[in-house]
């Protein structure tokens, strides 16, 4: 439990510090409103649109989706690499099958069209 105490003053430290900003923060702060507070869009270019309410096609959420989940899975073969020499044929079996599932659910993607920009 010993190495547990530093890692436990380093956290109540770390919420203290926290707590005491925001206090700060509430009590120093001003209380003037912005006026581009609830602009839609804060990266000082200026809408064109004042509604702000166009619509996006629905590939190009599905496609950061899948960015997303193809890198979250490929991360997870970082840890693998690490340890390769220890785990052996069994970890390389693991892993193939690992990448195999990974490329039939790209092939998938592809298949249904998910990775085209234009409809």
């Amino acid at each position: 439990m010993e190495g547990y105490g530093a890692i436990f003053v380093f956290a109540l430290i770390a919420v203290t510090v926290g707590l005491v900003f925001a206090f700060m923060n509430d009590i120093m702060g001003t209380f003037r409103k912005d006026p581009l507070e609830d602009y839609p869009y804060e990266c000082g270019v200026p809408l064109y649109d004042p509604e702000a309410r166009g619509t996006f096609k629905q590939g190009y959420y599905l496609l950061g989706l899948l960015l997303i989940l193809f890198d979250i899975e490929v991360a997870y073969l970082f840890p693998w690499a690490v340890v390769f020499r220890d785990i052996g044929l069994y970890g390389l079996i693991e892993a193939v099958l690992f990448i195999f599932i990974l490329a039939l659910g790209f092939v998938y993607a592809w298949a249904k069209g998910a990775l085209r920009w234009q409809t």
